[in-house]
């Protein structure tokens, strides 16, 4: 789960210069994503690992979720705490896997899977930081979780999972709302005419 470090850092600084822009129009074909054959098939696979990333950020906030509860719950115990940490870090840990894919090959995305994989990182690695300080946290704090900082730390994993799900599902709609754009114009012969 760890990422080294330095890398984090030149991720984060690395995010943050890219100048803000409008996202071009994406490349023509007959699948939201999808690029001409001469392009290659990354930007298939790409909106599917985007996909996985956001069903992840899903199942963490879901599990964050079932976490707050247990927290205000003065019966509950630190073991099922623990689980419940366990799923979210074993899905945080699939998310940076997957993103270490995209970011190999995101030369070959389309350019609003590059806005997507710019968006998420920076999020990606924060959720993994506060995901490991709370497992530290209830680590340290055995016999009374709710007493610790765990309470602030699921509500930052929960909000930052949704921000993660929000950005991946708006990306995605973009796509597809730029591929039925496409595809009326090419019913109504308005693509070049």
């Amino acid at each position: 789960m760890r990422i080294n470090l330095l890398y984090k850092g030149v991720l984060v600084a690395a995010t943050l210069c890219v100048a803000p822009a409008a996202l071009p129009a994406a490349p023509k074909a007959s699948q939201p994503g999808a690029t001409g054959s001469s392009e290659g098939a990354f930007p298939i696979t790409a909106s599917n690992l985007l996909r996985q990333v956001q069903d992840d950020a899903l199942s963490v906030r879901d599990n964050a979720d079932r976490l707050r509860e247990r927290l205000g719950d003065p019966s509950s115990d630190w073991e099922l705490e623990g689980d419940l940490l366990e799923r979210v870090r074993d899905r945080v840990n699939e998310m940076d896997k997957l993103l270490s894919q995209l970011r190999e090959n995101q030369a070959e995305a389309s350019p609003w899977q590059q806005k997507a994989i710019e968006r998420i990182a920076p999020s990606v690695v924060i959720l993994t930081d506060t995901t490991d300080a709370a497992i530290a946290s209830l680590n340290d704090n055995l016999t009374h979780p709710s007493l610790s900082n765990l309470p602030g730390l699921t509500r930052d994993i929960y909000d930052r999972a949704s921000q993660i799900a929000r950005a991946t599902r708006e990306f995605e709609q973009y796509a597809n709302a730029r591929h039925e754009v496409r595809q009326l114009e090419q019913t109504l012969k308005l693509n070049g005419n």
